[in-house]
């Protein structure tokens, strides 16, 4: 809760209004609850237009199903407040898509992820880590039992490559289809024109989208006096605040940048991420200047 209301204040001070920020907190914070406001949050955007959706929580990952109901892969998802290891109660990568691959192309939307998407708990009652370990009944559909060791291995996931549906992005082992990345992005951007080719029109949205660390790293908490926060969503805060910063047309590469190094500053093993279009990586914030 203080991470949203952290960023309702960032974008508050950002020229956004209070009447056009809606949060859901808790109890309310339901899988239907979250897409609901997501609904609405894309609803109606035109060019032009800017959009942010922030979320402050857990991540996970559960087993995705392919061809004849069979595990092949995990998928990334949001741990909502009804999580039961179902896809009928997370936010998935595909529900996402779903709803921002149809924007008109020059609305401007922004995801921020401050969450871990590899799961893992930590015992370190200094450090406390977003994500959440498996059941061990969910857990068992992604491991085998070798009998030459006498032991419980991770299951190899083989990627399926079904040109007719859209491209899907894929872990660093082939096997997590990661939030937010439907469409696989290269350096060169290759891959998004691939993308483009498969459909009758130009291709699926691309949004910008902030991942509070790499994909096998974990996010954490920082305490600042007695509250706590998502690290990488205080430090955002405090270079959006900072008084050269604002003076600065930052790039979304450079606050990410900067968010990173004020992470590894502060002993964090924790390498926040920026993942849209090539082109935009280095275009200017465009409300990052209306702070006063």
């Amino acid at each position: 809760m203080n991470d949203v209301f952290l960023m309702s204040e960032l974008l508050q001070e950002s020229g956004f209004a209070a009447e056009d920020i809606r949060v859901v907190l808790n109890e309310r914070a339901t899988a239907a609850g979250i897409l609901e406001r997501l609904e609405w949050l894309l609803e109606g955007a035109e060019d032009g237009q800017d959009r942010v959706f922030y979320y402050s929580g857990h991540g996970a990952q559960i087993a995705g199903y392919g061809v004849g109901e069979k595990v092949d892969r995990k998928d990334e998802c949001l741990v909502t407040y009804d999580f039961d290891w179902s896809r009928d109660h997370c936010i998935t990568d595909d529900q996402f898509y779903d709803l921002y691959s149809q924007l008109p192309y020059d609305t401007r939307f922004l995801a921020i992820f401050d969450c871990c998407h590899s799961g893992g708990l930590t015992r370190d009652g200094a450090v406390r880590v977003r994500g959440l370990s498996p059941p061990d009944d969910i857990r068992h559909r992604e491991l085998r039992w070798e009998p030459g060791e006498k032991m419980w291995v991770q299951r190899d996931f083989k990627r399926v490559e079904d040109r007719k549906k859209r491209p899907d992005l894929f872990g660093e082992g082939g096997d997590v289809n990661r939030l937010g990345r439907s469409v696989e992005l290269r350096a060169d951007g290759a891959r998004f024109d691939e993308a483009r080719k498969a459909y009758d029109h130009r291709g699926p949205f691309m949004p910008i989208i902030f991942q509070a660390c790499e994909e096998k790293q974990y996010s954490y908490e920082y305490r600042h006096g007695v509250q706590s926060f998502g690290a990488f969503t205080y430090s955002l805060s405090v270079i959006l605040r900072d008084p050269g910063t604002k003076r600065k047309r930052l790039t979304w590469s450079e606050l990410i940048k900067l968010a990173g190094k004020k992470l590894a500053d502060l002993q964090y093993d924790q390498t926040p991420c920026l993942v849209c279009p090539s082109p935009f990586k280095n275009r200017p914030i465009p409300w990052a200047l209306r702070q006063k």
